[in-house]
């Protein structure tokens, strides 16, 4: 019996959790299910992280989308450049979709006592070869995620 009420509190909890994402976060967890065929997208549970990004308090969202593919292995937002890595930020007006791109690598700290993401980049986007190193780091400026000024 224990174990039966375990599982339905589990079920209902990823339910909730699920429904707790926030309507932008939701729609793009919606596009990458159906960037393959009908139910032939695989999602690992890494996909979507929720961290503190902007220092705010409140949860924010990755979604790596080299954590999806379709059935046949393919990725289909992969390539030299890296993997599409779309980031969402709290604000005081809701949720904004403040990266969109593909990277090789999204790392965030604080750096100058900012939050701060770290971009690993293809080097054609630094004016270079594509397999030189590229990178760039983006200050959070309440709004959004900038260079520095």
């Amino acid at each position: 019996m224990r174990y039966a009420l375990a599982a339905v509190i589990l079920a209902t909890a990823t339910v909730a959790s699920a429904q707790a994402l926030p309507p932008p976060v939701q729609a793009a967890v919606a596009d990458a299910k159906s960037s393959c065929e009908p139910g032939r997208a695989q999602i690992d549970p890494d996909f979507l992280k929720r961290l503190d990004l902007n220092g705010d308090g409140v949860p924010d969202f990755v979604l790596s989308y080299e954590a999806v593919a379709c059935a046949d292995g393919g990725h289909l937002n992969c390539g030299s450049a890296g993997c599409l890595t779309q980031v969402f930020a709290s604000t005081p007006s809701g949720y904004v979709k403040v990266l969109d791109e593909n990277v090789q690598e999204v790392r965030f700290r604080r750096v100058k006592g900012r939050p701060a993401m770290l971009l690993g980049l293809h080097g054609s986007s630094c004016g270079k070869v594509g397999a030189e190193a590229c990178g760039a780091t983006l200050y959070w400026n309440g709004a959004k995620f900038s260079p520095a000024h």
